[in-house]
Parts: C-alpha cells; sequence; structure tokens
C-alpha cells in the first residue's frame, strides 16, 4: 500500500530513536543538511567504495545539503526490516534469494560470458529487481558488479577429462551459500578440502595475492559476477522533497556507471597483475566451457521454475540481447 508524504513523516516520527532521517530534515528544510544513514552488510572493509562514493556524489550534486553518513554493520536483521534500518542500504543482493528469487539470478552459474554481458543482464533484470524490492519497502538506486568468480588450478585444464576427479573446494562461505559446487560435482571434480585442493573456485571478492602463491593458473571463466546493490528506503524517499529525491535518483544512475566502468578497469589490472607474478591467465578450452555450460544449466531451470514465466522471459530477454542460443 502506498503512503502519502505526510502520513509517511509520522510514521517516522514515531520510530525517531531508530530513524535514518534526521528530526530537523523531516521538520521542514530551514535546518539543512538532511542526514541520512547509509548502511554497509559487508565485513571486508574495501566493500564500503560503493558507499564512498555515492556518499561523495551526494553531497556534491546537492551542494552539501544532504550529507550521507557509513556505518557498516554485520547483517542480522531480516531482510524485511532493512528499509527499516537505515535511509540508504548496500548488500550482496543474491543472499537474499530465498526470500525473492530473482536477487539470485547475477549468482546463477555460467550465465554470462563478459562484464558487458552481466551488465546487459543486470539492465534486462532491472524491472524485476525494482519490483520485488518494492514489496520490501526499498527502491533500488545502483548496482554494482563483484569481480567474476574464477578458476584456480595447480596444472592447465587442456580438456573435460582434467576435470575428472580433480580435488576440488570453494574458497568461500558464499560460494558454498551459492550451491556452486553442484556444477563440479555434475563435472566428475572430487570434492576436497582446500588444503588439498588442485582445482579452486574463487568467490569474486577473495584476495587473489593468496591464491597466486598456492596456484599455477587462473581459467578466466566467468563463472558467475553477482551484484550488490544500494538501495533507499521508500519511507525516507517519500519523506524527502521532490529535489532531494531527485539527487538521490540521479546519482544512484551516475554511481551504478561509474561502478561498472570502475569495475572493468579494475579487472584489466587484476590480470596484469596475476600474469606479473608468474601466474598463468587461460582461457578455458571450448569444450570445456560448453561442458561447465552443460553442467550449470540444472541450476538456472531450477531458477526458472522458482521464478515462473518471469524468469523464462528474462533469460530470453537476455540470450536475444547477447546473440546466444
Amino acid at each position: 500500500m502506498k503512503h502519502n508524504v505526510g502520513e509517511t513523516r509520522r510514521r517516522l516520527l514515531a520510530f525517531l530513536g531508530a530513524s535514518p532521517l534526521s528530526l530537523a530534515s523531516i521538520r521542514g528544510e530551514a535546518q539543512p543538511p538532511t542526514q541520512l544513514k547509509l548502511s554497509t552488510y559487508f565485513v571486508l572493509s574495501g566493500a564500503k567504495s560503493a558507499g564512498r562514493l555515492f556518499a561523495a556524489k551526494v553531497a556534491a550534486n546537492s551542494a552539501g545539503t544532504i550529507r550521507v553518513s557509513i556505518d557498516t554493520v554485520v547483517l542480522t536483521l531480516p531482510f524485511q526490516m532493512i528499509s527499516k534500518a537505515s535511509a540508504l542500504a548496500n548488500y550482496y543482493a543474491s543472499e537474499f534469494a530465498s526470500i525473492e528469487p530473482v536477487l539470485g539470478l547475477s549468482a546463477l552459474p555460467m550465465l554470462t560470458a563478459t562484464l558487458d554481458e552481466a551488465d546487459t543482464l543486470a539492465r534486462i533484470a532491472r524491472p524485476y529487481y525494482s519490483s520485488a524490492l518494492a514489496g520490501h519497502g526499498q527502491i533500488l538506486l545502483a548496482t554494482e558488479p563483484w569481480q567474476p568468480a574464477a578458476l584456480w588450478s595447480t596444472s592447465p585444464i587442456r580438456s573435460n577429462t582434467d576435470l575428472k576427479g580433480i580435488p576440488f573446494a570453494l574458497a568461500s562461505d558464499f560460494a558454498q551459500q551459492m550451491g556452486w559446487k553442484r556444477t563440479f560435482i555434475r563435472l566428475g571434480a572430487r570434492e576436497a578440502s582446500y588444503s588439498d585442493a588442485e582445482l579452486v573456485l574463487s568467490s569474486g571478492h577473495d584476495g587473489y595475492l593468496k591464491f597466486t602463491q598456492e596456484f599455477a593458473y587462473l581459467i578466466d571463466t566467468f563463472f558467475a559476477v553477482p551484484l550488490k546493490f544500494l538501495t533507499a528506503s521508500r519511507e525516507v524517499f517519500d519523506a524527502l522533497t521532490e529535489v532531494q529525491r531527485h539527487v538521490l535518483v540521479e546519482t544512484g544512475r551516475d554511481t551504478e556507471l561509474a561502478l561498472w566502468k570502475l569495475n572493468r578497469e579494475l579487472l584489466d589490472r587484476k590480470h596484469q597483475d596475476i600474469t606479473a607474478r608468474g601466474v598463468v591467465v587461460a582461457q578455458p578450452p571450448a569444450d570445456v566451457l560448453a561442458t561447465l555450460r552443460k553442467a550449470a544449466e540444472p541450476d538456472i531451470q531450477s531458477w526458472i521454475h522458482s521464478m515462473g514465466a518471469d524468469g523464462t522471459t528474462i533469460l530470453a530477454d537476455f540470450r536475444r540481447a547477447i546473440a546466444r542460443e
């Protein structure tokens, strides 16, 4: 149910102790700047870069009349309460796929092959993301890609036979949560501990310098490019002036463009750094790539089933856009 501005302000005042919008800004624009809190639900310190960029751009675009403070917190509250906890939020979208299946789209294995394709998928899915978030009192302001999840190996992967029985491990709890090991089990890889693994899947945010000390090859599969979301609380957003709302929306778009550009540049620099440390950055052979996609298909089909007609439409539109059957 939609609320008018007056009702929203009354509700905000009712929980002022936890409100992310200052009393001064609620009472009017006579006491700027408006203070907005951005909660970043990340453990890694570097993950706050998107929030810092957004905050700086908001201050500049609003001529200092809106200030965004950043609070890094561990995600313990229910997804439905994120819009109540702060004015703005930054989090990994796919962590909430069990609540809204569409949020798991970007974490599906072997769906995109480049950051450009991941960008195309994000744009096609954006109306569906926005619709799902609206049901939880959030407005999508910006998306940001992770660095693509990739394979690290102790020896070259020249064909499918090299994957049969190879000791395999996931490098993070997130990769485990996304169920990414299923693809490799279907390929015939043998699940092992990290210390015994000869093939490891990184989740995209893992420290790659550690892997350069332990593995000789990076197989650039673009296994998945999960998205981070930057959202605004609908209640807080509606309580702002029209000019302030415009600033947040436009700044979100500007920040999104900058983040995608930055991550493209970062991927190039990362590959150069890895190569300089003696690790071979290799493209997977065609038969290996095809086999990985085939092994990932059951998870893609399961997601389509969870989404119904919308899932079929999203993937059909995406595959048509990238001209891949």
